[in-house]
């Protein structure tokens, strides 16, 4: 994949990255998407609040201590994992970006309602393998995210 189409993908991945915070911080009894619900207490709605403000401002490593103070609260939460993963994402830290991906896939398991969130997180891994240049990877990733896509109920 060419520059163009990788910046294109990762532009696109980071627009879309934190859309389970905003969700989480906008609506009421603790909806974090239109398709997962989180018990996430207040301590960690108030630190996702602050890594949303610090990854807007392009202050990626205030954003990740913020995540990870959440996930301290709420280590089995696939969400909190998922996003710490687009902010190593967006410092290119490609093999932390996957493994977080990956941690956040195996907090959500097989259960229907975490499947669009695994989507996000083997887009994720794809990005990450093709920053690492590790094309079969990609492609592996790719068709695992695609596979999963065409599975969504409509």
């Amino acid at each position: 994949m060419n520059k163009i189409n990788t910046h294109h993908w990762q532009k696109y991945l980071l627009n879309c990255l934190f859309i389970t915070l905003l969700t989480i911080l906008s609506v009421e009894n603790s909806i974090a998407t239109p398709y997962i619900k989180t018990d996430s207490s207040s301590a960690v709605k108030s630190l996702l609040g602050d890594a949303k403000t610090y990854y807007e401002a392009k202050q990626f490593e205030q954003a990740a201590a913020s995540l990870e103070r959440a996930i301290r609260i709420d280590p089995r939460n696939p969400i909190l994992w998922h996003n710490l993963a687009g902010v190593r994402l967006a410092q290119e830290d490609w093999k932390r970006a996957a493994n977080l991906a990956q941690k956040s896939n195996a907090l959500a398991g097989t259960r229907e309602k975490y499947k669009r969130l695994r989507i996000r997180n083997w887009v994720v891994i794809t990005l990450a393998c093709e920053g690492m240049n590790n094309f079969n990877c990609a492609r592996e990733a790719r068709n695992r995210a695609q596979a999963l896509a065409r599975t969504l109920k409509r």
